[in-house]
């Protein structure tokens, strides 16, 4: 993959992580993280509504015959689970918590979002 290319493909992420967090923000979430981090751990957006944490695991692909579905692995699911228990750990309090999946298919101009709220059960269970 060319240099160029590489650093569009980065810019088109950040743009749906933005997408994401417009979104989020508009159904009433606050944002709590953005690439948050622990080891080699990262989740892309953490936001809260009320009680509720949820977990969003962001998708982007420019191809529109590509599901960006299937770029989210067991093992990618294993990973974010660890993050937010690690997360839920440290927060006073009760929290409920889910997965959501953000996808962002098409291009900086034109693109088609789909958001899937409680995406996976947590395999840590």
């Amino acid at each position: 993959m060319d240099r160029q290319r590489k650093l569009r493909d980065l810019d088109f992420g950040r743009f749906a992580e933005d997408k994401a967090a417009e979104y989020y923000i508009s159904k009433g979430y606050a944002i709590r993280e953005r690439n948050w981090r622990i080891g080699k751990i990262e989740i892309d957006i953490i936001a809260q509504i009320d009680t509720t944490v949820v977990f969003v695991e962001v998708k982007a692909r420019s191809g529109r015959d590509m599901d960006p579905l299937d770029a989210v692995s067991s093992d990618k699911m294993r990973r974010m689970a660890r993050g937010a228990d690690a997360y839920l750990r440290r927060l006073l309090g009760d929290f409920e918590y889910r997965y959501d999946i953000f996808t962002l298919t098409g291009d900086f101009k034109s693109y088609e979002i789909n958001v899937y709220e409680d995406a996976f059960l947590s395999p840590l269970m």
